[in-house]
């Protein structure tokens, strides 16, 4: 702050009516930054509850597709057991992987990734 000369200075009021224009600027862009933070905040908050949203339905979608996936597998291996091909009549078991893995391995067939030739 610039010290005042003389009381009844007619600079002293400009100066003073110049310090209350800056400081008045720069309460407005003070506020405006303030304004546009919120709006950034809130538009962070959508983005993120629309992530939140998408993945939740892309897990419950991969396990449904990847229960249904599992269900055909079984059925045609059942298929296959009911053909009793070279194997004596006997009764086997099999390992299934989760339907949640079932979706991992479907991703691979989706997005195939380019080989070297």
């Amino acid at each position: 702050m610039i010290p005042k000369c003389v009381p009844d200075c007619p600079y002293n009021k400009l100066l003073k009516q110049a310090e209350e224009k800056l400081q008045q600027e720069k309460n407005n862009e003070l506020y405006k930054c303030r304004e546009q933070q919120k709006k950034k905040d809130r538009k962070i908050r959508e983005l993120n509850k629309k992530v939140i949203t998408l993945t939740i339905i892309a897990t419950v979608a991969g396990t449904l597709i990847g229960k249904e996936a599992l269900e055909m597998i079984v059925e045609w291996l059942g298929m296959l057991e009911g053909l009793d091909i070279g194997k004596g009549g006997s009764n086997s078991v099999g390992v299934f992987p989760a339907p949640g893995t079932l979706a991992v391995f479907g991703l691979a067939y989706m997005f195939p990734t380019p080989r070297r030739k």
